[in-house]
């Protein structure tokens, strides 16, 4: 067969495979589509300061426009100023007149939040937190409820800041922690964010240079206790036996203090609470299931049973402890191991609301650290990208298209972890 015959061949072969027009215009674009998600060339440092800083006015103008528009601490939406924040305040009024055990009576602590707005039934916050945070939120009925919303979210909010000043010691590392959406939503909503990614961040980054203070942050973290499943885990994979003993006596002390001060009637009421958190607030959907961020609550918002919801949760949760405990005891660069802790602290509870996301600000910054000093890999900077945003659409488009984007997300920042992790150093033979 000649040359030609065979050039004649190979072009019927081409003619005969090669898509039309149409079809060949659509799969073109999906292949650049997916090559620009891949690299995503446009995401520039000056391009993240710039529209990270429109967004951040944009929540800043609306949030003063609320604010502006509010009477008598009510919003124009019929939300209070402060959002969740009548909660705590209301409990540390109740423990500071001497009955702390009627904040985990739900129809107590009701009337009491009422009373606080000055009559105005805002509907039901009931006190789920164990009596430790009691010590924390005791002090916040001195001042008045704005100002203590306030100062509240500001001095943990200063917490955050400095532990992701730590993390990514750069000028766009501060402002993009500044402009995290899950910043002004969480300081609306008048919730703790702050002050969880600030001790586990702080912990982090404490565990080499002072084992033993890292500890006691880590300790501390048991006033939320569903985010502190993953650290004894990570401190037994790396043999890190002084922060792990620092860790249980500081949870230790720190409930044996709030038992002491509060007596343990209010333990028992507490412990008595749990069974109407978990079986009404969480599995029968006292809050909607699409405000959970967790892969219960996006089975649960899909009609799914709460046997095979909690089927998921294991799933996910022993992935994610897995991928920590494997982590921790590699020789791998400790941001990663700080990432993978985390995220998969999001990840291991099936309880975790908008305002927690505030706790993706860590591997997100400790992610982008290694991609900035060693190069990023393909569609780290979209992943990246998208869970920088999450808290901010997380919510309404669970609400409207019922579609879970924070199981995952935060699945898929497991799996860059583990990617990442799995690859040869520099200098090292695979």
């Amino acid at each position: 067969m000649d040359t030609r015959a065979k050039t004649d061949i190979a072009g019927q072969s081409a003619t005969l495979t090669m898509p039309g027009p149409a079809h060949h215009g659509r799969l073109g674009f999906a292949l650049r589509l997916i090559s620009w998600l891949r690299d995503f060339p446009w995401l520039t440092a000056r391009r993240a300061a710039f529209y990270s800083g429109v967004l951040m006015l944009a929540y800043l103008a609306a949030a003063i426009a609320q604010l502006l528009h509010s009477h008598h601490m009510i919003f124009q939406s019929g939300a209070n100023v402060g959002g969740d924040f009548i909660n705590p305040y209301a409990a540390s009024i109740a423990a500071l007149k001497g009955d702390p055990a009627a904040i985990y009576d739900i129809h107590r602590q009701h009337l009491q939040e009422a009373a606080v707005m000055g009559g105005r039934d805002l509907g039901v916050l009931g006190f789920h937190y164990p009596p430790m945070y009691l010590l924390v939120v005791l002090p916040l009925s001195i001042l008045p409820l704005v100002a203590s919303w306030a100062v509240f979210e500001t001095v943990t909010l200063a917490g955050y800041l400095a532990v992701l000043r730590r993390i990514a010691p750069m000028p766009l590392g501060l402002w993009l922690a500044i402009a995290f959406p899950a910043v002004i939503i969480n300081f609306m909503c008048g919730q703790n964010g702050f002050l969880t990614t600030a001790l586990i961040g702080g912990g982090l980054l404490l565990l080499d240079r002072s084992p033993m203070l890292a500890g006691l942050l880590f300790g501390l973290i048991a006033y939320k206790p569903q985010f502190a499943i993953l650290i004894p885990l990570a401190l037994i994979a790396a043999r890190r036996w002084r922060a792990l003993v620092a860790a249980a006596v500081s949870a230790i002390v720190f409930a044996g203090v709030s038992l002491a001060v509060f007596g343990a009637s209010t333990w028992r009421a507490f412990i008595s609470s749990i069974a109407f958190t978990q079986k009404v607030v969480l599995e029968r959907g006292a809050i909607d299931f699409s405000s959970l961020q967790t892969i219960f609550g996006a089975i649960r918002l899909w009609s799914g049973s709460v046997e095979v919801a909690y089927l998921f949760q294991a799933v996910v949760a022993i992935f994610a402890a897995s991928a920590v405990v494997w982590v921790w005891q590699s020789s791998r660069p400790f941001a990663l191991k700080a990432a993978a802790v985390g995220v998969g602290s999001l990840m291991v509870s099936p309880y975790v609301l908008q305002y927690d996301l505030v706790l993706l600000a860590l591997p997100i910054a400790w992610l982008a650290m290694e991609g900035f000093e060693k190069g990023f890999l393909p569609y780290e900077k979209t992943l990246l990208s998208l869970a920088w945003i999450l808290p901010r659409v997380a919510l309404p488009v669970s609400q409207s298209a019922k579609i879970p984007l924070a199981p995952i997300v935060t699945i898929a920042l497991m799996a860059a972890i583990l990617r990442r992790a799995s690859r040869p150093e520099p200098g090292q033979l695979e």
